[in-house]
């Protein structure tokens, strides 16, 4: 078995050296933790190699399987020969990413371009580190400083680490950066949106536009919950409505998120009368040519700007302009729709908190969402409007 060794920074003196890691009865080795390397001998010459992982135990497995490569290029295979022998069963990270990125076909294409992006960063942070076995915590370290060094925003570099996680995990690899290390994330508290923003934004809507909404907001339900919504998902008898996946038009949802909703009366109505009209249709929402209607995001930000609810704050850099004249351009929510502050999940959020002031326990919220925990559940509850609550909050202080 090859001696291994661990790089140890002297106190003293600030510098590293080599230690030989001492093993036998007796001695405990479970909390040692590298870099660790080995001192082979190979055609007559001491050769240095690191070895990649954490834990001494996964050092002394990793040694073991170096070792056989040494004995045999001392027995006179070159180089590329010990390779391919070597890596003929293992599992490179390229393939590993690809067959992800091909299972992933079914999302949302923003989705699937955010597990690419992500991806494709990972696979280039990766440098000499080709294969699966060879990932661990300090890979995923590397990458996350190789996100930092791009100046990418604490909570983008959040979301592509988890990335990684996640397709490691599937893949055998439970490796994680500590929490600790991580960048801090600012989480946004929930804000619904108040009865005067919304009074403003249904006087400058369509008759259309108020319909689509409405089942936004009356239903907590995501862009694409709303987009691929179909009249076989409304219960009429039960004024309810299931959200479920339809792989044959590319929309999938999480298991534990397939549910059923129920629906006011007052949206049961308008649903019903409107499907008269609509005879033949499969989507309750369509765009001119009858296929589902989307761009709901885009239309809440048109609307928000011609409602005069833009905080007029938010800037960004746009392109505008047709064809060859096309450019950039820098510009304000207070002109333009683009503020941050009006967005489809404020509905989700402004339905979740009705439901809570209404006194619905907690739990069927939750249900109702979609949402695997309660913790996850809590960020969407807004708190309640406290000019509604004088009564309450002058009997909790006695008066």
């Amino acid at each position: 078995m090859l001696q291994i060794y661990r790089r140890i920074k002297d106190k003293a003196t600030g510098q590293w050296r080599a230690e030989k890691v001492a093993q036998g009865r007796g001695i405990r080795t479970g909390s040692l933790t590298g870099p660790f390397f080995v001192r082979p001998w190979i055609n007559g010459k001491q050769d240095r190699h690191a070895l990649h992982s954490e834990t001494f135990a996964d050092a002394q497995a990793e040694a073991a399987e170096y070792e056989k490569l040494v004995e045999a290029q001392n027995r006179g295979l070159s180089v590329d020969d010990v390779a391919a022998q070597t890596n003929s069963n293992r599992i490179s990270v390229k393939s590993v990413v690809q067959t992800y990125l091909e299972q992933k076909k079914n999302k949302a294409k923003k989705t699937q371009m955010q597990y690419r992006l992500a991806l494709n960063e990972f696979l280039e942070s990766l440098g000499k580190v080709k294969f699966l076995d060879e990932i661990n915590v300090g890979v995923l370290r590397a990458y996350k400083d190789f996100l930092v060094a791009k100046g990418f925003a604490g909570k983008t570099i959040d979301t592509r680490v988890n990335i990684v996680a996640f397709l490691l995990k599937k893949n055998g690899v439970d490796a994680r950066v500590p929490k600790d290390e991580m960048p801090a994330v600012e989480v946004e508290e929930a804000v619904p949106y108040t009865e005067e923003e919304l009074s403003k934004m249904w006087g400058v809507m369509d008759k259309e536009q108020k319909i689509q909404y409405e089942f936004f907001l009356q239903s907590a339900c995501r862009d694409r919950e709303v987009t691929f919504a179909s009249w076989a998902d409304i219960d009429f008898s039960k004024n309810t409505y299931h959200v479920r996946s339809k792989p044959e038009v590319g929309f999938t949802i999480k298991s534990h998120e397939s549910r059923s909703v129920p629906l006011p009366d007052r949206l049961i109505k308008k649903l019903k009368a409107r499907q008269k009209t609509m005879a033949g249709s499969r989507w309750i929402f369509t765009n001119g040519a009858g296929e589902p209607a989307n761009h709901f995001l885009r239309k809440i930000k048109r609307i928000g700007l011609r409602a005069g609810i833009n905080c007029g704050h938010c800037n960004a850099t746009i392109m505008k302009g047709k064809y060859k004249w096309r450019k950039k351009v820098d510009v304000s929510c207070s002109t333009d729709a683009i503020c941050r502050h009006v967005y489809l999940h404020r509905f989700r959020k402004t339905c979740a908190t009705n439901w809570q002031n209404a006194g619905i326990p907690v739990r069927s919220i939750q249900k109702w969402l979609g949402h695997k925990s309660l913790e996850v559940t809590a960020k969407y509850l807004g708190a309640g409007d406290a000019s509604k609550m004088r009564k309450e909050i002058n009997e909790a202080a006695g008066d």
